[in-house]
């Protein structure tokens, strides 16, 4: 039996189609249900079969440009999902700074200033009491500016709830694998403080890595779950 016109060219437009899966198959149910239903209204008419697909076709526009339209609305969500994903990690990577800012308030009130302020920065020796003071103020200032972030993420938000394109699971990956990282570079910092300079000092990089490790965790459970899901 020889293919209706319709038939052969949604068969086209699967193969051109350069689409994510959902949006292809989306593509070809709007398709197939606008070109039969428009086909049946001309048959309706008094055009043939043949005649009504083909002239439902015509109105419908070339399979290549319908494609190349479905692709690039595709990758447009692809990357909006990928500047909402780098904004979220990045809001909550500021967030974990300002908490380590108030966990250095904490340490500068328990240990003194030294415990924290006797960090070289930037290759140049501060004041131990300018260091321990600008590690709460600027790291707090740091988890604010966080905090306005992760708002703009929730504003940003799509009005509409739509399947997420981007894999389950790896925003968290993402965010777990940066957390534990930088647990590890700020470990590896205190260790090299520890042993180079003794106690004063150490609380600089500690403090990151003690809001580090638990987020870490945080994001590898939440990865955890939605793999598993």
């Amino acid at each position: 039996m020889t293919p209706s016109p319709i038939e052969e060219y949604l068969d086209e437009l699967l193969r051109r189609s350069r689409a994510d899966a959902r949006t292809t198959r989306r593509l070809l149910e709007e398709a197939s249900d606008h070109l039969y239903a428009t086909a049946a209204d001309l048959e309706a008419e008094g055009r043939s079969r043949p005649e009504a697909e083909t002239e439902a076709l015509r109105r419908f526009g070339p399979a290549a440009t319908v494609a190349h339209a479905a692709s690039a609305a595709s990758i447009r969500s692809l990357i909006g999902e990928l500047v909402r994903a780098a904004i979220y990690l990045a809001g909550w990577g500021l967030v974990a700074v300002g908490v380590s800012g108030l966990v250095v308030l904490v340490m500068n009130v328990l240990f003194g200033h030294s415990f924290v302020g006797g960090f070289a920065v930037f290759g140049r020796r501060s004041s131990i009491g300018e260091t321990a003071d600008d590690a709460v103020s600027l790291r707090v200032l740091a988890g604010l500016a966080g905090v306005g972030l992760l708002i703009a993420h929730r504003l940003a938000r799509p009005r509409t709830e739509r399947p997420s394109l981007l894999p389950a699971g790896l925003v968290d990956v993402l965010g777990a694998a940066a957390f534990a990282g930088g647990t590890a570079l700020l470990v590896a910092a205190a260790i090299d403080q520890g042993t180079r300079h003794g106690v004063p000092g150490i609380g600089f990089p500690l403090s990151g890595a003690l809001v580090a490790l638990p987020a870490a965790v945080y994001f590898a459970v939440r990865s955890a779950r939605a793999l598993l899901a």
